[in-house]
């Protein structure tokens, strides 16, 4: 009988090891997330200047490669310790609501990186007027046949003013952007409020707080209806996500981070 309990409990086929690693708590198109959405994630971080230092890109690989089975492990505990999704899963069947969320974990690491993106500030400030004007104000008293077409330009428009601003400095066919844009171009951070910022984010104390909210406020703009109803652009965004999942997750994503970077480098910043 002993043996019987054993081998239905721990065989492939049946038992609750099963339920755990083929339901819903390991999903292999997790995998697939991991490596698009890693991909993603570096080439963004390097486009928009998140991270300074090979050393930099080096830590955030390392934690790429450990956020899949560290996501995987965590989803699983909670899962296991709550107690009607500790039914579920045993019984084979996935939870009806989630606890985490693997998309707003790995912004979570990405935005430790923020503060050193946005020291070139004028471009981002110049960026999201944009977006601002183009996408949540104008179209309100544009007729409605031109609102989403007016809505994809400022997209557009937005994101080639970011690009030329931070960039065209070094492409010596087009004039200066300093000389077109003016201060969107050179507007920047001191060295000593982009380092203060980078610390403040990258503390165990505030930086899961910080990203966290920076996580809430992203779940509710990119899910408006200014954004959803516009054509192509609905395709990329996120759907909006439970509150306490984004936080929870989006403040997990930061603390794995930085414990991956005390472990790496032998040093952890407890508050800035």
């Amino acid at each position: 009988m002993g043996q019987t309990l054993f081998s239905q409990e721990f065989s492939y086929s049946t038992g609750y090891l099963t339920a755990i690693l083929n339901g819903c708590l390991f999903a292999p198109s997790l995998l697939t997330f991991w490596f698009v959405n890693g991909v993603l994630d570096f080439s963004t971080a390097v486009a928009i200047g998140a991270v300074g230092t090979p050393a930099g890109l080096q830590v955030r690989l390392l934690a790429y490669l450990l956020l899949v089975p560290t996501f995987l492990l965590a989803r699983v505990i909670t899962h296991l310790l709550h107690p009607t999704h500790r039914t579920q899963v045993l019984a084979g069947s996935c939870p009806s609501s989630p606890l985490m969320s693997l998309d707003w974990v790995s912004m979570g690491i990405l935005a430790t990186g923020l503060p050193l993106a946005i020291q070139n500030f004028g471009p981002w400030f110049g960026m999201n007027v944009i977006f601002l004007v183009g996408v949540f104000v104008l179209p309100r008293v544009l007729p409605a046949h031109l609102a989403g077409a007016f809505k994809l330009f400022a997209i557009v428009l937005g994101g080639t003013v970011f690009l030329y601003a931070s960039y065209g400095g070094v492409v010596s066919m087009v004039p200066h952007p300093s000389r077109v844009l003016g201060p969107v171009a050179t507007v920047t951070l001191s060295d000593d409020t982009t380092l203060w910022l980078s610390r403040l984010v990258n503390s165990i104390m505030f930086g899961p707080i910080l990203v966290g909210a920076f996580g809430v406020i992203m779940n509710h703009v990119l899910t408006r209806p200014e954004l959803t109803d516009i054509p192509f652009v609905r395709h990329t965004l996120p759907r909006r996500d439970p509150d306490l999942v984004v936080v929870t997750s989006a403040a997990f994503g930061t603390a794995f981070y930085l414990v991956v970077v005390a472990v790496a480098t032998g040093e952890l910043v407890f508050v800035p």
